[in-house]
């Protein structure tokens, strides 16, 4: 079988099937779980940030400017 395949799942929507074998080490594995979740609390931090920020804004009456369209 020749891969990539690809398969009509809806009008929106397209399936890509791949046959890819990899090996990796089981602690190539956990180092990179372990900074993949660094990095997720991070961009939680920030979005908690973000939000205290814009509940502010909102409470002094600032809002977005509107995007002008050319």
């Amino acid at each position: 079988m020749v891969y990539p395949k690809f398969e009509k799942v809806n009008d929106n929507t397209i399936r890509i099937i791949v046959e890819r074998a990899d090996e990796v080490s089981l602690a190539k594995l956990i180092e990179t779980k372990k900074q993949l979740e660094e990095k997720k609390t991070q961009i939680e931090a920030s979005l908690i940030n973000i939000n205290e920020i814009l509940e502010n804004a909102t409470k002094l009456g600032i809002v977005p400017e509107e995007k002008k369209e050319e």
